[in-house]
């Protein structure tokens, strides 16, 4: 095979065979920072579907009193939640209703995720006080996440397959609002 026609030489110059070790440690470069550059975006997007990212505290466990403090704003917590999400039909005719959801919800998550750190729902060290009713709180969390998850998934779908209608509602009904009010 001519040199010239393997489609690997520019313009039929024949490469230098004393650049040769250079050629090569530069593809093995190359290579090495694409396989990283994967490797980095596949632990990225690992840690974020597995929520990696929760520490347990380090301080004291929560005492009796604290633990009732913990359930009782985890029950709030839960409330909101649902309000929230049953009350979002109310808030269609606010400017940017799916925005909110998305800042109220991100905000929610926060919360969720100092108090379990607050009440060391994570921590399954059975020498620090209160194990069991941490434990069961972790699971009502668990569920409560599993939950605000669903209503994310809804939400989302809702405004894209609707959100134009929502937006044409509300547009109605400020005009409908501007004409009733001009005829007094």
């Amino acid at each position: 095979m001519d040199h010239a026609s393997d489609g690997w030489q520019s313009a039929g110059v024949p490469r230098d065979p004393r650049y040769r070790p250079y050629r090569a440690s530069l593809w093995v470069i190359y290579f090495v920072a694409v396989l990283l550059g994967i490797g980095i975006v596949v632990v990225s997007v690992a840690r974020n579907l597995y929520g990696g990212g929760r520490h347990a505290t380090s301080g004291p466990p929560p005492t009796r009193a604290g633990l009732r403090v913990c359930l009782s704003e985890l029950e709030t917590l839960f409330r909101e939640q649902n309000q929230h999400a049953w009350g979002l039909a109310a808030e269609m005719e606010h400017p940017a209703p799916f925005q909110r959801w998305s800042e109220w919800a991100a905000g929610w998550e926060t919360r969720v995720a100092d108090l379990s750190d607050r009440c060391g729902l994570d921590v399954q060290d059975a020498r620090q006080g209160g194990l069991n009713e941490r434990t069961e709180m972790a699971a009502a969390r668990d569920a409560m996440l599993a939950l605000h998850r669903a209503y994310a998934i809804e939400v989302t779908r809702f405004a894209a397959d609707h959100g134009d209608l929502v937006q044409a509602a509300a547009e109605a009904l400020a005009h409908a609002r501007v004409a009733v009010q001009g005829t007094r």
